[in-house]
């Protein structure tokens, strides 16, 4: 049979079957893959475990360096700031030099560290999974709404192949910067509260406080990541099946933003993204940390599944 011909009576049919009717709204919202999240996050704990363990491997010789750079008691509480910012001028030379010696070895065992770490085959598993369940949200949308199911591999042809492959290779990249950029954090952290007179009691709990930081920073580029190629795998689909309009769905929570929520239940097109009231274009999932979602709205007269 005809290609174009059989897409006809396909869409005689769903016409049929709904009555008449042209513009059907999908009755089936989207669920988020959040077992894809969670693998992220648990692949984002397990990097930068490995900074934190060669961390506390060098914070003995890190207080020796900080200590031996001052005549006084660093952690004296009859000292104060003052005092050991004037004290540490004599050695600020010598005490620079052995602190950025030991940043350069830090940096050194992490690379090999990381080194050893397979990133992109443990991104590749994410991103199938994150494809995966989006796939099989998108058939349990269109049959819900249309009753019609749609062929198991269409989804998986090398248009999505190379989507996935910019999307590992992309985050490979991104997930390599957080302890290099945090590693550069915590050095400046060292070297600005050395000189401020800070004791060094102070500077080993504030570098715990600014490494629990880049943690939970990696933690959100997780999230963010996933919901983004969620988001990109969504429209891919949709477009491809003639969908050109869909309807913003937020997740209904108290942590949806407020230019969102105002967006909610409207419609709109899929060559268009809407403008959020902080003057940014997006689309579902496309902000940061965005959880919403496009339900699509069906066009029975645009409609392109492979049924």
């Amino acid at each position: 049979m005809d290609e174009t011909f059989r897409k006809e009576i396909v869409r005689e049919e769903l016409k049929r079957k709904h009555k008449g009717k042209k513009i059907i709204p999908a009755r089936y919202r989207m669920k988020f893959p959040d077992s894809a999240e969670r693998e992220y996050i648990r692949l984002a704990n397990e990097y930068m475990a490995i900074e934190k363990s060669v961390l506390l491997k060098y914070i003995p010789e890190l207080k020796k360096i900080l200590n031996e750079g001052t005549e006084y008691n660093t952690d004296s509480k009859k000292d104060n700031e003052r005092k050991r910012k004037i004290a540490r001028f004599s050695t600020i030379d010598n005490t620079i030099v052995r602190l950025g010696i030991l940043f350069d070895s830090i940096q050194k065992e992490l690379d090999s560290a990381f080194g050893l770490y397979d990133l992109k085959r443990s991104i590749s598993k994410i991103a199938a999974l994150d494809h995966k369940l989006t796939i099989a949200e998108w058939k349990k949308t269109v049959s819900k709404t249309l009753g019609i199911n749609i062929l198991e591999d269409y989804y998986s042809g090398d248009f999505y192949k190379e989507m996935m492959e910019k999307w590992v290779s992309a985050n490979v990249d991104l997930i390599k910067t957080v302890p290099r950029e945090s590693l550069g954090k915590l050095k400046e952290k060292v070297y600005s509260d050395y000189m401020n007179g800070r004791s060094t009691t102070n500077i080993v709990k504030e570098l715990q406080r600014q490494y629990g930081m880049d943690k939970r920073h990696a933690q959100l580029i997780a999230r963010d990541q996933t919901a983004k190629l969620n988001a990109d795998i969504t429209q891919s689909q949709q477009k491809d099946a003639g969908v050109s309009k869909y309807k913003w769905s937020t997740v209904g929570d108290g942590r949806v933003r407020d230019s969102h929520d105002i967006l909610d239940g409207e419609i709109f097109s899929w060559d268009d993204p809407p403008e959020t009231d902080d003057g940014r274009r997006c689309h579902p999932g496309e902000d940061y940390q965005c959880r919403c979602c496009a339900i699509p709205v069906f066009d029975i007269d645009e409609l392109d599944l492979p049924v």
